[in-house]
């Protein structure tokens, strides 16, 4: 029953743990686990030295000194004392590289929101690995869960992380023309930086009391959250404009001049409104390919931008609100934001050919940060 009550993916991650083949439908996988000695593990939420994990190097090493527990929290000193193997079929397990030294492996472990296989939402930190080796159906399975439903109430968009209780009573805070919704955004390619800050102004829907919710993370990932309570309106207001001040080092009223500062975030201007006709027209045009030739730009310079830019992710695909995780990790971007990631690719393409390192991730950098992209916790400079 436990098994069965799991979802695809999980399944997926469990039999990779126990080194079974993961591909197939969600019927095939479930069978190869109950076929395996250590079904009755499942129920205990262990897995013990009868699962083994496949190593980087192609071999099969069985985990005997220490059972790693999936459901539970492991702080540093506990991921220090395991041996290298043994973080590495963990890493594996919760879809996470194995890859590099051991420091890097249990830096990921300790990055990993959700301390196990199995997150509470049901997903996974890295859901294009656990995709990995399967076809067809698995490929199909995993892009329908990665389509993000928003809760909108009233002008804006609920963040899809805030509890539940407070979804159905609460909305975000709006004055007037003025929405209290800001996502922040912050990508360095030298320092591997690449994650998000997102505010929002909560009042309840019978008026009278108010939060502040902020959350943030890695890009792609769940990251850590928060809610402030507050007594007023006025003090949710001020609380909310100096978290972005504080963030961003520009003042929340003047953020349509925004200028951007050094190790400081992005606002990023989203849109949660439905597809309009001039949209609509845009898709039929066709891909960046056919734009980037259309332009005659340099062979190397398309093939650079159709590397860091798949401008299908800014299509606006889907009439009622909502948005593909993969390719919005951060919800979709209003037609601005698009505009000012297309100014920094002309940018680029007129250095890409100096050679000029540094100026290239630097620009790269402030690419990513207007148009996010979820790399998972690889490093961007070997890309």
């Amino acid at each position: 029953a436990k098994l069965q009550s799991m979802g695809y993916r999980e399944l997926q991650a469990l039999a990779k743990a126990r080194g079974l083949n993961a591909n197939g439908g969600k019927k095939d996988v479930l069978q190869r686990l109950l076929s395996s000695p250590a079904t009755s593990v499942v129920d205990r939420g262990v897995q013990d030295k009868k699962e083994v994990a496949q190593a980087d190097d192609g071999k099969v090493e069985e985990l005997k000194k220490k059972k790693i527990v999936t459901d539970v929290m492991l702080d540093a000193a506990q991921l220090q004392g395991m041996g290298y193997r043994e973080l590495q079929a963990l890493a594996k397990a919760r879809g996470l590289a194995a890859n590099g030294i051991k420091k890097d492996v249990i830096e990921r472990l300790l990055s990993t929101p959700a301390n196990s296989v199995a997150v509470a939402d049901g997903g996974f930190q890295d859901k294009k690995k656990l995709a990995k080796g399967g076809v067809g159906e698995v490929e199909e399975e995993v892009k329908k869960e990665k389509i993000v439903k928003a809760t909108k109430k009233g002008a804006a968009v609920l963040d899809e992380h805030i509890p539940d209780d407070i979804k159905m009573t609460y909305h975000v805070l709006q004055v007037g023309d003025e929405i209290y919704d800001a996502t922040l955004n912050q990508t360095n390619v030298g320092d591997n930086n690449n994650k998000y800050y997102i505010i929002q102004a909560l009042e309840s829907d019978a008026g009278g009391s108010f939060m502040v919710f902020n959350r943030w993370g890695r890009v792609g990932a769940r990251g850590q959250q928060k809610l402030h309570p507050c007594s007023t309106r006025d003090e949710a207001i001020d609380e909310f404009e100096g978290k972005f001040e504080d963030k961003t080092k520009n003042s929340w009223s003047d953020r349509k001049n925004f200028e951007r500062y050094a190790k400081k975030y992005t606002w990023l201007e989203m849109d949660y409104g439905e597809v309009d006709k001039e949209t609509t027209q845009v898709q039929k045009k066709g891909s960046i390919t056919d734009q980037i030739k259309e332009t005659k730009l340099e062979t190397r310079t398309a093939q650079f931008i159709s590397l860091i830019c798949n401008i299908s992710m800014m299509k606006q695909q889907m009439m009622e609100i909502g948005y593909n995780a993969d390719k919005l990790p951060l919800g979709k971007l209003s037609k601005s934001t698009i505009l000012k990631g297309y100014d920094v690719l002309k940018r680029i393409s007129n250095v890409i050919s100096r050679a000029d390192r540094r100026q290239l991730e630097q620009l790269t950098g402030e690419f990513y940060t207007v148009i996010p992209h979820d790399f998972g916790f690889k490093k961007m400079r070997e890309f």
